[in-house]
């Protein structure tokens, strides 16, 4: 038995001593060598740039009179391409409030290059660090590290002084664009700050410890009074030293059907919960919905104007809802007002940046500023409004428990009119009345009142709608020509706007020609419901097709400009849900009628595939009556959010789609009888059955009655 011992005791060593390898930071500032210039990494063959090390610590140390916090962080990185030089543009952010402000020190920069196969560094000289205000929070130090080429490696290091010890910085493990090798992040706490820890994202630990110790702190606290002497403090609380490492973290890549990376990213941050001092009540610092929200209502930043008389408003509303008896009218004519004068500068902003007079009178600000002003409006009129707070899609979820200031970036109004309630943004010179911006739509917000009403904007609330109904038949010279019609969904009419506001509606309609995966003349283009926002946009014009060539064979999309051409989900796996902005129903028809001496070749079978039960579906029915063919193409989806799982499912659901939408129609000219004479050819034209007048001479909408009669066509073969 003892020379068992004996043998494995060496063996056992030499396990420990490499686990504590693996266990160790692999990087120190300044220590580079011509290995680490290898220019592979089989964790993404194809990056640009490589993490090597992305090290970060917090932790408290000793003040003048109280806690401060040191943040370190030491970053390493392989720049392989081009494409990756702006990863050497360094931005480091600082907090600011009143007279304290966060500071940096230690700021160590540097590049490498293999020259000869020696390590040549280039440091970063002082006078190339800058600084630049953000807003009355933020001040950045920007710099860009010297000699960057492709195959340098850059590092760079400092310290954060921070004298708000409550806040602690988050940390990103994972990248967007980069794959990281080594991430790591160490906080060290004392018992008397209590948090929560918030952490999201699809890979594990290879490293999650924590271990206890304690620590002496001293300061020198001022004495109750003037008169009263500063006297000396120690005190050795407990210290909790949390530590996370990941390795080999591939970069989290955006597709198709993503609010924001954001919310899916290896990531951690920290909430302070409540503060424990000895001999001292316990203070709760984590805030209620309705405490939260009464600070906001009061802050002279945010809503705090709203408390107080502004007369200077009341000739603007008595001129704007003079002779207007409802309410609802009243709101629409003040909403109308501010969001066809009033110009926004910055869609994500949770503070004003000047006053409301202010605003008023330069009829510009950021959306803060814009909709407290459309509120305070809207009260004056008498009606019942207030501001609502929320985070766009493109900004992240918010929680929906507690309140975490920095999770919220965008206000609305809602106000109360004949019973209803109606949402208002008027920064968006397009939106109608009682509609917001697709970005709204990213679940729980809340109301600034006394009691911080919950609501709730979610994508699977709206319902995307487009109808197309496309008509071709031949002219007098036997050319195909057609009529197009489409009624946009509500945001692809808010998006043409915009397009049209932009470019001109000429340009609008030589783009929509360039889609149509065919050779087309376009004419007598027209838009219906152009400058009413509440309305959806209704396109409608004439187009010839090209001439048939020598071989007598014509080979058309019948989808045309309306196909989806590629599928949105190219990944073979996709960790992240399917976040679609709205629930769907796009409706194509066709009406296709040939001249008398053509005759279709081929023509696409009908199909219908159903996802998940009927979740989605799509229809892609086909009915040939002689010279005619009519077609219908519908695609559906009752939800709007699809867990991870789903991705395969509806991967292969759009496959079927794409696929199908890709076939064509072949149009054969018919071969003549050698002998029959040429004109008993056209004799027997003239005396043919008369051609059919087109649809559109008779019919309004043409794209709902095509609609219809493809269904019923559909139901005569048998296909639902």
């Amino acid at each position: 038995m003892q020379l068992k011992t004996v043998a494995l005791t060496p063996l056992f060593l030499v396990w420990a001593m490499m686990l504590a390898a693996q266990d160790k930071t692999p990087v120190k500032y300044g220590k580079v060598s011509p290995e680490d210039f290898k220019t592979r990494y089989d964790i993404d063959t194809g990056a640009a740039a490589v993490v090597l090390a992305d090290v970060g610590s917090s932790e408290f140390e000793s003040g003048r009179d109280w806690f401060i916090q040191m943040y370190k962080q030491h970053r390493r990185i392989h720049i392989l391409r081009k494409s990756a030089y702006e990863k050497a543009n360094i931005s480091i952010e600082l907090y600011v409030q009143g007279a304290a402000e966060e500071t940096v020190s230690n700021l160590k920069a540097c590049s490498y290059n293999l020259e000869n196969g020696k390590v040549v560094e280039t440091k970063l000289e002082s006078k190339a660090v800058f600084t630049e205000k953000v807003d009355r929070n933020i001040v950045r130090k920007k710099f860009t590290l010297p000699a960057v080429k492709e195959g340098t490696i850059i590092e760079y290091s400092f310290t954060i002084n921070s004298e708000f010890p409550t806040y602690l910085r988050p940390w990103a493990f994972q990248d967007v664009e980069m794959p990281i090798l080594w991430s790591e992040y160490e906080v060290s706490l004392p018992e008397y700050y209590e948090y929560l820890f918030l952490s999201q994202g699809y890979n594990s630990y290879h490293i999650k410890s924590s271990k206890d110790s304690r620590k002496t702190f001293s300061f020198n606290m001022e004495g109750a009074s003037s008169a009263s002497p500063s006297r000396h403090v120690s005190v050795t609380p407990g210290i909790t030293t949390h530590r996370w490492v990941m390795k080999d973290v591939p970069p989290l890549k955006e597709e198709s059907f993503v609010t924001t990376l954001k919310n899916h990213i290896s990531y951690i941050e920290f909430q302070l919960s409540a503060i424990r001092f000895p001999e001292s009540p316990v203070r709760n610092i984590m805030s209620t919905w309705p405490k939260f929200m009464e600070e906001m209502g009061k802050d002279e930043d945010y809503a705090g104007e709203l408390l107080r008389s502004n007369n200077y408003l009341s000739d603007e509303v008595k001129r704007l809802t003079a002779g207007v008896s409802t309410a609802k009218e009243k709101a629409a004519k003040i909403f109308g007002f501010v969001r066809d004068n009033y110009t926004c500068t910055d869609y994500s902003a949770i503070w004003k940046s000047q006053t409301l007079k202010t605003t008023f009178n330069k009829k510009n600000g950021n959306v803060t500023d814009i909709n407290i002003l459309l509120t305070a409006l809207l009260r004056e009129a008498g009606l019942d409004a207030s501001p609502v707070l929320l985070s766009t899609r493109s900004h992240g979820k918010i929680y929906a428990m507690y309140p975490i200031r920095s999770k919220l970036n965008y206000t609305v109004v809602s106000v109360n009119a004949d019973g209803e309630e109606f949402f208002l943004d008027a920064t968006r010179p397009f939106l109608g009345f009682g509609k917001l911006h697709a970005s709204c739509y990213n679940g729980p917000a809340r109301k600034v009142n006394a009691s911080a009403d919950p609501l709730s904007f979610e994508a699977d609330s709206l319902s995307e709608r487009s109808v197309t109904g496309v008509f071709i038949s031949p002219d007098d010279k036997g050319r195909l020509s057609g009529h197009f019609q489409r009624q946009y969904s509500f945001f692809e009419s808010y998006d043409a706007r915009s397009q049209i506001r932009e470019k001109g509606q000429d340009v609008f309609f030589k783009d929509l020609a360039k889609g149509f995966v065919a050779d087309i003349e376009l004419s007598n283009g027209k838009l219906q419901e152009l400058e009413n926002f509440s309305s959806q946009l209704l396109v409608d014009y004439d187009f010839k097709l090209g001439e048939m060539d020598e071989s007598g064979m014509v080979y058309l999309h019948p989808m045309f400009s309306e196909s989806i051409r590629s599928n949105p989900f190219k990944s073979e796996n996709r960790k992240y849900p399917i976040e679609m902005p709205a629930v769907t129903d796009y409706s194509y028809s066709l009406t296709l009628t040939l001249p008398d001496d053509c005759t279709f070749e081929e023509i696409p079978k009908s199909a219908i595939v159903k996802f998940n039960d009927g979740e989605g579906i799509f229809q892609y029915l086909v009915q040939q009556n002689g010279n005619q063919l009519m077609m219908r193409s519908r695609l559906k989806f009752n939800r709007a959010w699809y867990e991870a799982e789903e991705y395969q499912p509806l991967r292969e659901f759009f496959d079927v789609v794409v696929k199908k939408h890709a076939e064509q129609v072949v149009i054969k000219k018919k071969k003549h009888d050698p002998e029959l004479p040429l004109t008993d050819i056209i004799t027997d034209r003239r005396r043919g059955a008369p051609r059919r007048r087109s649809p559109l001479s008779r019919q309004r909408h043409p794209a709902r009655i095509a609609e219809k009669r493809v269904c019923r066509a559909a139901r005569r073969t048998g296909v639902r």
